[in-house]
C-alpha cells in the first residue's frame, strides 16, 4: 500500500504503510492527496483501529472546484 501524503509546502510525499506507522502518534493530523485510493485509506483506518488508535477520516475541500480536495486523517487517541 502506497500512501501519498501532502506536506506543508503542498508537495506530495509517497510512503509505504510501514513507513507511515513509524510517524503515527496520538493527537496528530495527516493530509493525503486525492490521488491516494479511498480504499487504501479505509484499509489504513482499519489497521490503525486494530492497533488501538481512535481515528477520524474526512474529505476536505479547499476550493469551489470539485477536484479541489484532499483527505484528512486525525489520530485522536
Amino acid at each position: 500500500m502506497v500512501l501519498k501524503l501532502v506536506n506543508a509546502n503542498n508537495e506530495v510525499i509517497e510512503k509505504t504503510y510501514e513507513d507511515f506507522i513509524k510517524d503515527v502518534h496520538h493527537n496528530s493530523f495527516f493530509y493525503f492527496s486525492k490521488e491516494t485510493s479511498y480504499k487504501d485509506l479505509k484499509d489504513l483506518v482499519d489497521k490503525l483501529q486494530e492497533l488501538g488508535y481512535r481515528v477520524m477520516l474526512k474529505e476536505v475541500k479547499f476550493a469551489l472546484d470539485e477536484g479541489a480536495y484532499m483527505y484528512e486523517l486525525h489520530i485522536i487517541e
